[in-house]
């Protein structure tokens, strides 16, 4: 059995920690990398005209122009007073998990993120569940000809603002905008270009 002197045990514990520290150094350039793109993920989420709309409530202007100028979209969509669909994604967009992989002279990376279909899943429309209101943004959402707006109030209404007729009000309909799918396209590119990276 090979026996080691004090002073090589002593070498190899020093290049041991020496390594290790190399390696936390690295592990703290990563996240911090990670946290850059996912906040700048986020301000795009944040200054995106639906996200500002809806988290602006029942009495909001429609800044979209998804509604044709005609109430807003948190009525629309049909959410209730109270309800907040922007802070609930929002705390879903934030969570992100980085799986480190060391080799012998680097170390590879995955980046966890949820899924476009986790965020869907997550964005259910009041009114049917099989649906997503993120979603219904890109391709559509229809009933703007019966929809009532009134700045009064409609006594009936779950948000207090609105609420579906029977007869038609109104011809248009709802303009179809690039949402969730465009700025998640974006961060998964900036994720993927991180992943591929050898640090």
């Amino acid at each position: 059995m090979l026996k080691l002197s004090q002073k090589d045990f002593n070498q190899i514990q020093k290049q041991i920690l020496r390594e290790n520290q190399v390696r936390k150094e690295i592990k703290s350039v990563i996240n911090k990398e990670v946290e850059s793109i996912n906040k700048k993920f986020l301000d795009a989420f944040d200054a995106h005209p639906i996200t500002i709309e809806i988290e602006a409530g029942p009495r909001a202007s429609n800044v979209s122009g998804t509604l044709d100028g005609v109430g807003n979209l948190f009525t629309y969509i049909g959410f209730s007073r109270g309800d907040r669909p922007i802070a609930n994604l929002r705390k879903l967009l934030e969570k992100y998990e980085v799986q480190y992989h060391p080799h012998e002279k680097y170390i590879q990376i995955n980046i966890i993120v949820p899924t476009k279909q986790e965020i869907f899943a997550a964005t259910p429309l009041p009114w049917a569940s099989g649906r997503s209101w993120a979603d219904s943004m890109e391709r559509g959402l229809s009933g703007l000809g019966q929809y009532l707006y009134r700045d009064s109030g409609v006594s009936t209404s779950n948000s207090g603002y609105a609420a579906q007729t029977k007869s038609r009000l109104r011809g248009g309909k709802f303009r179809n905008i690039r949402y969730m799918s465009s700025l998640l396209n974006d961060y998964y590119k900036e994720l993927r270009k991180l992943e591929s990276k050898k640090f």
